[in-house]
């Protein structure tokens, strides 16, 4: 059903239209008329009407009516302020004219205000507010291309020679990019952010583009434009992570004059020069719409979907404006969804019923005290295969990124349960769902012992990052676009994953697990890595990080961040970042990414990260290695003691070593104490004492209140003069949203330049029915002890460290007795008569910092000026040991 408003009054023709956005979806219609319609002579008006979603048609007379001045000229085109209380229009007589929306449904007013930059900056072609509202852009007939901030105005770019004249515009869903067409058939892709240009889309010799649209879902970046081959439009879809033409599909017969998407993305239009318009769906780019001749051949001056309601509100300057309802299957309304799920649940419950009463067999079942309830699976089978396209010019986005597609056949159930939570801050409601294809195939079911893996690994999960996060590997992998280069998620389970992500153009996958975050789950990693070095266009890094441990996050952060960054330099593309559930690790390291390599304020960068996954990155742990980077990692030594009272072993865990390791404490007999000295960066660390096998804390040294699992632990604080540069640095960085200066940028990226990659030493150890397995020496010293862990898989006691350059010698404590591994390297008895094993760590010695070491590990080294004078100043600012 069509229905047509056109309004033929003694005003001007028409120029454009567009939707108006109002609270509770509620719409208006915006018209620019010019002031003269077939001689008759009448000012240019601004008219805004009500829109009627019953009678699918606007009001008959206008809610308020604005006059262009005289010296103003013509409206040409609009656009509208996502908030839908400003709007811009640009005028014949060159500039821009800026319009407040005032009052509600009754009484509507519009009120002219200034607008500075663009008051007298020509005639403006187009014009579009990015999508989130903090980004005006204009382009102009002469081909400037102005970007400005929105609502302060300042001017990020003011480019003159952009193109020969600006068709066309569009800025991208996340308002990261913004695409420009030219007159002459060019197309050039601009960042938004500092107006740097990025790219120029290809295209063939005979090829024009005309039209550009971002794709609007939020998980298909694509752009498209609509281009002329020859006498043949198309739309050409191209991938963003790239710039890529990956194909294009003809949807019209004759030219488009505009283009529109609409704002779920499911559906793309086309107003013809002829008067006709074309509604493909995305997912499949099929027609599900066409109206021939709509404006009786004249040429569709604008065209645009409505916001809430399957809607297009088109104008022409012959015909005026035009609302027309669309053809399109019908999609269902909440009210409908809750209707059905309250008539499945009441026919289950009826079945239920008839089966007690009529089945003797119900009678029969065993029922005992400890059989536990089958679980019900929520989530449906995701695994879908698209129907074969026999158009092979045809590219459908939907089916080109089938990992991220929102079908409802195949999307997973999302639920948010409510909690009573003490500190909103740290207790969150979260749940991990998947928003991509299930690695799993679920139609074969998923076996219980899998089930409970998932259940384990979430309240383990809960317990130890502050907030309830359910993590369902049974589902496979589980990923988000943060940005069109970046993607945050759950763990590669099998070689299939890696082609997955090579079809949604990840060129690195970026892996933080360790070994016992694989073994959990039963991840062959090396089956992964082997199938991904099969190929050349992707790469598969390892930078292990701690789970569940905020100050390994912290220490770790610069080098893994350094590997990430030469990762992402070295291979372009799409990187993926993810540790096992894709909620704690890897959503950190994206942040951070984003916060030092990007541009992003930390808390905006949050933002972004929350509206697009699930999870829960300690902010903290971020601000501390920052500051780490930016005044140096320096350290305090700090004592921790215990009257002893009979006591065979104390020792200590937490601190900065996680609460899955222990440190010994020495006793000193003359004293009568159990002490241990540990240098600390500056910060707060929670520990507990463990007396005996038996954990507790100590009273006479400061301890926190019980927390949410009712456990008193031990703490030390850290603190360094907060009146030193450095002082005031970390005052600034540790607020709740830090911002960098440009220098600090600076200096975090050449940090990740020259930083040094981690290496990470493996100690190994036969099995021969050993109860401990511990080892010292090492890096922290002959005074204290770090245990392996026993993989009763293979046989082996293991440990993993890593070390700067350097040799390190180190001894293995088996069940309390001192030895060396014989499989190992070991030295030769020293002075004392011990025989020692020893690692030794060497960097790359053509690399900048290993010239430096070769050279200063010389018989008599000499600095140089800048080296001296690094010397001192790390002398001048570096804290004094306290102990």
């Amino acid at each position: 059903m069509e229905k047509e408003e056109a309004r033929q009054g003694e005003s001007g023709h028409v120029v454009c239209g567009s939707w108006i956005r109002r609270p509770k979806k509620v719409n208006w219609a915006i018209i620019a008329r010019a002031s003269k319609r077939r001689g008759s002579s009448s000012p240019a008006l601004l008219n805004i009407f009500s829109f009627d979603p019953i009678t699918t048609s606007l009001s008959s007379s206008p809610l308020a009516i604005h006059e262009l001045k005289e010296s103003d000229g013509d409206p040409v085109a609009i656009s509208v302020h996502p908030g839908g209380d400003y709007f811009v229009c640009s005028t014949s007589k060159g500039g821009c004219k800026l319009f407040e929306i005032v009052g509600g449904a009754m009484c509507v007013t519009i009120l002219a205000k200034e607008l500075p930059p663009l008051q007298n900056a020509g005639l403006q072609k187009c014009m579009a507010f990015s999508f989130d509202g903090s980004k005006l852009a204009t382009g102009g007939v002469d081909g400037c291309l102005r970007i400005m901030e929105w609502p302060n105005l300042t001017v990020i770019l003011d480019e003159p020679k952009a193109h020969k004249s600006i068709r066309d515009m569009d800025f991208s869903l996340d308002s990261e990019f913004l695409a420009t067409t030219s007159t002459d058939g060019s197309a050039r892709i601009w960042k938004a952010e500092d107006g740097f240009p990025l790219s120029t889309l290809e295209r063939s010799g005979d090829e024009n583009i005309e039209l550009c649209r971002f794709s609007k879902d939020g998980t298909k970046p694509f752009l498209f434009c609509a281009a002329q081959r020859g006498d043949v439009p198309v739309v050409n879809v191209y991938d963003i992570s790239t710039w890529k033409k990956l194909g294009f599909k003809k949807l019209s017969r004759k030219s488009a004059s505009t283009m529109a998407v609409s704002l779920d993305g499911k559906y793309i239009a086309l107003g013809g020069k002829d008067g006709d318009i074309s509604v493909a769906e995305v997912k499949t780019m099929e027609i599900y719409h066409y109206s021939k001749r709509l404006h009786l051949g004249q040429a569709i001056a604008s065209l645009e979907f409505c916001p809430s309601e399957r809607v297009m509100l088109t104008t022409s300057s012959e015909w005026g404006e035009m609302v027309t309802k669309l053809t399109v299957p019908k999609e269902w309304k909440e009210w409908q969804i809750y209707a059905l799920l309250f008539c499945l649940f009441m026919a289950s419950v009826v079945l239920a019923y008839v089966f007690f009463e009529n089945s003797d067999s119900f009678w029969k079942l065993p029922m005992g005290k400890d059989q536990r309830r089958p679980k019900i699976s929520l989530f449906g089978d995701s695994s879908t295969t698209p129907a074969e396209d026999h158009n092979k010019s045809l590219v459908s986005p939907l089916l080109g990124f089938g990992g991220n597609q929102r079908d409802p056949s195949s999307s997973s159930l999302k639920m948010l349960l409510p909690i009573r939570a003490n500190d909103p801050k740290l207790r969150l409601v979260l749940q991990a769902v998947s928003d991509s294809k299930s690695s799993t195939d679920m139609s074969g079911g998923v076996s219980k012992e899998e089930e409970e893996k998932s259940d384990e690994y979430s309240q383990d999960m809960t317990q130890k990052m502050g907030a309830v996060l359910t993590y369902r590997h049974e589902l496979g992998m589980n990923y988000n676009f943060l940005r069109p280069d970046l993607i945050c998620g759950s763990c590669l389970q099998t070689p299939e994953d890696v082609d997955k992500l090579r079809k949604i153009g990840v060129k690195t996958i970026f892996c933080l697990q360790q070994d016992p975050d694989l073994e959990y789950f039963g991840v062959d990693i090396r089956s992964i890595q082997a199938y991904a070095k099969t190929f050349t266009d992707i790469e598969h890094i390892r930078c292990e990080i701690r789970d569940f441990d905020a100050f390994d996050l912290r220490m770790r952060l610069p080098a893994v961040l350094s590997t990430l960054y030469k990762a992402v330099k070295r291979n372009g593309g799409v990187t993926y970042v993810h540790c096992t559930a894709g909620m704690g690790r890897a959503p950190a390291v994206a942040l951070t990414y984003m916060f030092w390599v990007q541009g992003y304020k930390l808390m905006e960068a949050h933002k972004i990260l929350m509206s697009k996954r699930t999870c829960f990155p300690k902010l903290d742990a971020i601000r501390n290695a920052t500051i780490d980077i930016l005044t140096g990692l320096k350290k305090k030594t700090v004592t921790l003691t215990l009257k002893d009272k009979g006591f065979s072993t104390v020792e200590i865990s937490g601190l900065d070593i996680g609460w899955g390791q222990r440190i010994p404490l020495t006793l000193d007999k003359g004293t009568g104490f159990w002490s241990l000295k540990r240098e600390l960066p500056e910060g707060q660390f929670e520990y507990k004492y463990i007396i005996d096998g038996e954990w507790t804390h100590n009273e006479q040294e400061p301890f926190t209140g019980p927390n949410k699992d009712g456990h008193t632990n031990n703490y030390a604080k850290v603190v360094y003069d907060p009146t030193s540069v450095d002082g005031a640095t970390r005052e600034r960085l540790t607020r709740e949203d830090p911002e960098l200066l440009e220098d600090e940028r600076l200096k975090l990226v050449q940090f990740l330049e020259t930083c040094s990659e981690a290496e990470t030493v493996t100690l190994t150890l036969r099995d021969k029915g050993f109860s401990t397995v511990e080892i010292s020496g090492l890096d922290i010293g002959w005074g204290q002890r770090i245990p392996l862990t026993l993989d009763k898989g293979t046989g082996f006691w293991s440990l993993k460290r890593e070390l700067p350059e350097g040799q390190f010698e180190y001894k293995y404590i088996i069940d309390g007795e001192w030895t060396h591994n014989e499989q190992e390297p070991f030295t030769g008895p020293n002075k004392d008569g011990h025989t020692n094993n020893y690692a030794k760590v060497v960097y790359d010695p053509t690399s900048v910092d290993g010239a430096t070491r070769e050279r200063l590990t010389r018989e008599d080294p000499e600095l140089l000026e800048d080296e001296r004078l690094k010397l001192v100043q790390f002398l001048e600012t570096c804290s004094e040991a306290e102990v």
